[in-house]
């Protein structure tokens, strides 16, 4: 069974709920609980500002989960890539009415390159829904036409390489392809995407290494993507493994995440919803107008790509930190 297929199925499960045996009275009590809940609007943490990828899915999701009960409000908690809203959602009261759209392995760098306060593996994901991968790009009319081209140049001498800022996620996808092939690679960090890739454009440095979100188009040139198959918005563009380098990926996974000690019939009933909201048509088809190409990733999912996040982030914390 592919992927894929046991995404579908755990849609299908997630939204047909749980049964769980106790006492009588564990029984009722959590039945009652769980009836209850939700009384309020959610409050849902952004750290993104608006207008950009991570607030945009948001949006089209927090109206199609309005529909299966769950209303929300959008606070916009910006700043320090994510860490302020990691450390209140930490601090909020475990009642499920805080929750966070949040991205691997951006979560893991904040707790462990700059000491966030807060414990990535104390919080309870509750699905996730898009894998934002990287793609190295040049100009369109650079002498570096592949990656193999890029290797080569990094080899024979330097090679500068613009990211979206210093310890992100970018930054460590290239720090993996550097140490694994042996690349001379100067970074440029630069404050978000839009700042690389004027970088690249203006001609102020060789490359850059991007969300493929911003990698599509015609004024760039992909030289390659970071995934296990191409994007769906660069089909043309051939993944590093294809072109005979493979390395670890480090895509952005997007998810939406509540905080520790939420009781798990409330977590059950927001995964519940979730899995409703991003298995409706009309959900995959609003988000496929904010270049998001729904792929359902389950809780448990979550937490090995978390993990995995956070050992690999602690192997290269040297090199994210300078």
């Amino acid at each position: 069974m592919s992927s894929v297929d046991t995404r579908r199925e755990f849609l299908i499960k997630a939204a047909s709920g749980a049964v769980v045996l106790a006492s009588p009275a564990i029984v009722c009590g959590s039945a009652r609980a769980a009836s209850d809940y939700p009384s309020q609007d959610l409050t849902w943490l952004v750290h993104n500002s608006p207008g950009g990828v991570i607030d945009n899915t948001t949006r089209v999701l927090q109206t199609s989960l309005e529909k299966y009960g769950f209303k929300s409000s959008i606070d916009y908690a910006r700043g320090a890539s994510g860490r302020i809203a990691r450390a209140k959602l930490y601090r909020a009261k475990p009642d499920g009415y805080t929750i966070m759209t949040d991205t691997i392995p951006d979560g893991a760098i904040g707790e462990v390159i700059y000491h966030g306060q807060y414990k990535i593996s104390e919080f309870e994901p509750i699905i996730g829904w898009y894998s934002n991968s990287f793609g190295l790009i040049v100009q369109p009319k650079s002498p570096l036409q592949t990656l193999g081209d890029f290797v080569k140049a990094a080899r024979s001498g330097r090679v500068t390489v613009a990211t979206f800022g210093k310890g992100s996620a970018a930054h460590l996808q290239m720090a993996l392809l550097r140490n694994k092939y042996k690349l001379n690679i100067q970074f440029v960090h630069f404050d978000g995407g839009a700042r690389a890739v004027a970088a690249v454009l203006g001609g102020h440095v060789q490359s850059g290494i991007v969300g493929t979100t911003l990698a599509a188009g015609d004024t760039l040139k992909a030289l390659a993507v970071f995934r296990d198959k191409r994007d769906p918005l660069l089909p043309k563009t051939a993944t590093s493994a294809e072109q005979g380098y493979p390395v670890l990926s480090m895509n952005q996974i997007v998810y939406a995440d509540a905080g520790p000690r939420v009781p798990s019939d409330r977590l059950a009933k927001l995964r519940g919803a979730f899995a409703k909201a991003l298995a409706d048509p009309a959900q995959i088809a609003q988000q496929k107008k904010v270049n998001v190409e729904v792929v359902p990733i389950t809780s448990e999912e979550l937490k090995k790509l978390s993990n995995t996040a956070l050992d690999v982030v602690n192997e290269y914390k040297k090199e994210l930190a300078e």
